[in-house]
């Protein structure tokens, strides 16, 4: 037995690791401090039928010195794969990347990166290549199985420190989500500072401004729209009715806007914005600088330094941009 309507997820246990999580290129979730963390992710809406990365792109971070000195020694990271019935609590893993930075091997305190079995050393308890199919919530071996677990790739990544990769080949019953067939997009590191700065003029004009202002006026009509194609894919990703995601968002946004403890949503601060892009270079947001998955949409609290925000991602379409996560 496989499943009819699986859904997966990400189970994440971290200490004293910095750290991107993508899957397909799509990031889900990052930490620069290196806090305690256990948490679970739904993925069905970054996944596609057949096969799919899954990556930890690790982060430096400071150390009691407060410089940012490598990636720390004492780092622990375990990133599960698990799938369940979408109407059962009973999950299973289908993966499990165990990351232990103590067995980095070093020359005066810098990751040997070109040492690929050393690097190795670092995930030797995680799952190994394997196919199978689940049968009875349990990992039945087969060499045409549906699953199929891939080999692992370690390198100095994109972040300038180890990148640990796997593919795994999963089955999905939804269709090919619309952000991977959108147009590429140009990292910033990429862009002269007069593309960057025209780039970022373009996705405040079109996409940050008709959703700002859409908040500010209590447009229901106007925020259903902006949000209807995300809803549309969500509803499949997640096995719900047509329509439900976007009222459950449009529900969501209106409770903040009629919030008596939150301010109105606050003017978008632009000059302190950067223009973020994904890792497969499909989806892009704004975000506050350094906090590369923070919002640039958010309510505060009336009296006190917290706020509530929206994080929405976008992508193009032959030039025209929309709402896709």
């Amino acid at each position: 037995m496989n499943f009819k309507q699986p859904f997966y997820t990400l189970k994440l246990n971290t200490r004293h690791c910095g750290y991107r999580i993508a899957v397909n290129g799509c990031v889900i979730d990052e930490d620069r401090i290196g806090e305690l963390n256990n948490t679970e992710y739904p993925i069905n809406h970054y996944l596609k039928n057949g096969d799919n990365s899954i990556d930890i792109h690790h982060l430096n971070i400071a150390k009691k010195c407060g410089k940012k000195s490598g990636l720390h020694e004492e780092g622990f990271l375990t990133l599960s794969l698990c799938v369940r019935e979408n109407d059962s609590t009973e999950s299973i893993v289908l993966s499990e990347t165990v990351y232990d930075s103590a067995k980095l091997r070093r020359d005066e305190g810098k990751v040997i990166y070109t040492d690929i079995e050393g690097l190795l050393e670092t995930i030797e308890k995680s799952t190994s290549h394997s196919q199978f199919d689940v049968v009875n919530n349990k990992i039945s071996p087969n060499e045409s199985g549906a699953f199929t677990v891939g080999q692992y790739q370690v390198k100095k990544g994109l972040t300038k420190a180890l990148q640990i990769t796997q593919t795994v080949t999963l089955p999905t019953p939804f269709p090919l989500w619309r952000f991977f067939q959108a147009d590429d997009l140009t990292p910033h590191n990429d862009l002269s500072d007069d593309e960057w700065i025209s780039t970022r003029k373009m996705m405040i004009e079109q996409v940050y401004q008709p959703v700002y202002q859409a908040l500010l006026d209590d447009d229901t009509a106007a925020l259903t729209a902006l949000f209807s194609g995300r809803g549309k894919e969500l509803d499949q990703a997640f096995y719900k009715k047509d329509g439900q995601d976007v009222y459950e968002m449009v529900k969501h946004l209106k409770g903040l806007i009629h919030n008596n403890e939150l301010s109105a949503v606050r003017e978008i601060e632009f000059d302190y914005a950067d223009v973020a892009v994904s890792f497969n270079r499909k989806m892009s947001w704004l975000h506050n600088w350094d906090l590369t998955m923070s919002s640039v949409l958010d309510f505060k609290y009336k009296g006190a330094e917290i706020v509530t925000r929206i994080p929405i991602q976008f992508a193009r379409f032959d030039g025209n941009w929309e709402i896709v996560r």
